[in-house]
């Protein structure tokens, strides 16, 4: 059975990834997927690059995972981002950065799902609302002729749009905990994010992804908020970013 861990947005959330891949792990999945955004933000990046590559996790590549190695696009960064960003570089060795540099922007898991950060168009792109998921759709018609489902992250929001045979577009709110898709509709699935939830529920937010069955259940875990937040302050980055994890915003 084809069973996939998919997660992303870990942002060097330490505790987050944890509990994450242990809860993963208890469920009987071996396959992981990240789709982008191993660093930033938190206190822990290099320690979660370190983790994934010892679990063997596939990864995509995130904006910031981008400007860690090519800082002239954290230049359009908010003041947070662009602080948190200067500190991953910092803390990351060569390796990591040989690391980030070979996850690609795009690919097809099983020749069959597609994977992404912020779009199939654009690492930086967003699928957060009506129009971004309808043009989302529209793209994957004309050049992922193949591609019903397609898999991304970046806003940090579990998410999940449907197209179906008409073109028409929906999407379900709010989302159940497990979902059986239809082979007639197109799919685009956002797991939430780990390191840095913004839905306003502060657990590390993934999902299960049956693709023998085609089912999706979304997840969340419990973490030692606490413990990042001192992780943080500690490494005297902006107090805002601890504040936030534990509301979830």
């Amino acid at each position: 059975m084809a069973r996939f861990g998919i997660f992303s947005d870990i942002h060097g959330n330490l505790e987050a990834l944890q509990s994450v891949l242990q809860a993963i792990e208890r469920d009987g999945v071996e396959d992981l997927v990240n789709l982008g955004d191993s660093v930033g933000y938190n206190a822990n990046p290099r320690e979660c690059l370190n983790l994934m590559r010892t679990r063997g996790v596939f990864s995509i590549l995130g904006n910031h995972d981008l400007a860690a190695f090519e800082p002239r696009l954290a230049e359009s960064f908010n003041v947070l981002a662009h602080q948190a960003l200067q500190y991953s570089r910092d803390q990351l060795e060569p390796a990591d950065f040989d690391y980030l540099r070979a996850m690609p922007q795009l690919h097809t898991l099983e020749d069959r799902y597609l994977l992404c950060h912020g779009s199939p168009e654009n690492i930086e792109s967003y699928i957060g609302n009506m129009f971004q998921a309808k043009r989302t759709f529209n793209l994957l018609k004309k050049q992922f002729t193949r591609i019903r489902i397609c898999f991304f992250g970046h806003t940090h929001f579990q998410k999940l749009w449907t197209c179906d045979h008409r073109g028409k577009v929906t999407t379900i709110k709010p989302l159940p905990s497990s979902l059986s898709l239809d082979p007639d509709n197109s799919y685009l699935i956002n797991p939430g994010s780990v390191g840095q939830p913004r839905q306003g529920d502060n657990r590390a937010h993934y999902l299960i992804f049956d693709a023998d069955r085609e089912e999706v259940q979304f997840m969340a875990v419990a973490y030692d908020i606490a413990r990042a937040q001192n992780k943080i302050l500690r490494a005297r980055l902006p107090e805002y970013l601890a504040l936030r994890l534990q509301d979830g915003v």
